[in-house]
């Protein structure tokens, strides 16, 4: 009986070590700002293929392209990076299959393909700008 008494004891006490070890690094990677997410320089410079990677994300993920975006359409028209390397402008174009910006649920629609060009500006590997049509922020999904 006492050895049955010890090993229950040892699992109790090496569980909750267990417990707070975990609760303790959840914590380390909360103050510290560790993330799950891929990391990405926000300092540094950002390559062509980082700022295309993330502006081709924001246009398949926003609401007008998602809406009813044709998924084919999307062709990259332009990329420079004025200071090479950390700001990138980049343009692109897409199709959706109706007029408008945003979720147009409960909209009434002009059945018609429509063309759209968007703006993209990252700088340091962030998305600081994107404008489609000149009048659609996609960052913030309002009329600019």
């Amino acid at each position: 009986m006492n050895s049955k008494f010890f090993k229950t004891a040892i699992i109790l006490v090496l569980g909750s070590f267990l417990a707070v070890s975990v609760v303790f690094v959840l914590i380390l990677f909360a103050v510290k700002g560790v993330s799950c997410q891929p990391a990405i320089n926000k300092t540094a410079d950002c390559s062509q293929e980082q700022a295309a990677a993330l502006s081709l994300s924001l246009i398949k993920n926003s609401p007008t392209f998602t809406f009813d975006g044709i998924k084919d359409s999307i062709q990259q028209v332009k990329a420079e990076s004025p200071d090479k390397g950390s700001t990138w402008n980049l343009i692109y174009s897409f199709k959706t299959a109706h007029s408008g910006h945003g979720d147009r649920s409960g909209e009434m629609l002009a059945q018609v393909v429509t063309g759209h060009t968007a703006q993209i500006t990252v700088t340091k590997c962030k998305i600081t700008s994107a404008v489609c049509d000149k009048t659609w922020n996609l960052l913030t999904n309002t009329e600019k």
